[in-house]
């Protein structure tokens, strides 16, 4: 008896219109990350009219070398997700925060491949990410302990004295921190 109500409730959620056939997307904004799922009719809406201060904390750094770090698909979805609700591109300011052990995230592509034996697999979307006007910003500390200069960064890169000095100050400038 369980068992058939469990398959007719499977059922009716599967036949649910729209929410368990829905192909994630990339875009419209960023295309290397940041893949995200249309919700037909939401409950909850966001609003289109407000401007949107979101900043992100990746301290840990993607478990093979030769992967991206997924910590960076959670701001690359937030964009690519609010232009797709209709919010526009620059109503969204976006800060990621790098420390720990992702610091070595933003090293050239040089550098990475001597530091780690293979190319950044994470340049692409960093590079879409900054064009699209998402700040990335490096831990000084972290920075320091993994002896990275500034010549091995990747340009766009901002340096702030720690991390928790970079969201010290975002807070202040009404950031909000993204607990994902």
């Amino acid at each position: 008896m369980k068992i058939r109500a469990i398959a007719v409730l499977l059922s009716a959620v599967a036949l649910t219109p729209g929410m368990l056939t829905a192909q994630a997307r990339t875009g419209p904004v960023l295309q290397s990350g940041g893949e995200w799922y249309p919700v037909p009719d939401p409950s909850f809406t966001v609003p289109t009219d407000l401007t949107y201060r979101v900043a992100f904390d990746v301290r840990t750094g993607a478990p093979k070398a030769d992967e991206p770090n997924a910590g960076y698909g959670v701001a690359a979805r937030l964009m690519n997700q609010s232009v797709g609700l209709g919010v526009k591109k620059e109503q969204m300011d976006l800060v990621v925060v790098i420390h720990g052990s992702a610091a070595e995230d933003v090293l050239t592509d040089a550098e990475y491949r001597v530091r780690k034996g293979t190319g950044n697999p994470n340049i692409k979307l960093f590079e879409e990410m900054s064009k699209a006007g998402v700040r990335i910003v490096l831990c000084g500390q972290s920075a320091g302990a993994r002896k990275m200069a500034r010549n091995q960064m990747l340009p766009f890169v901002q340096v702030a004295p720690s991390a928790t000095w970079a969201h010290a100050v975002l807070q202040r400038q009404g950031f909000t921190l993204n607990p994902f």
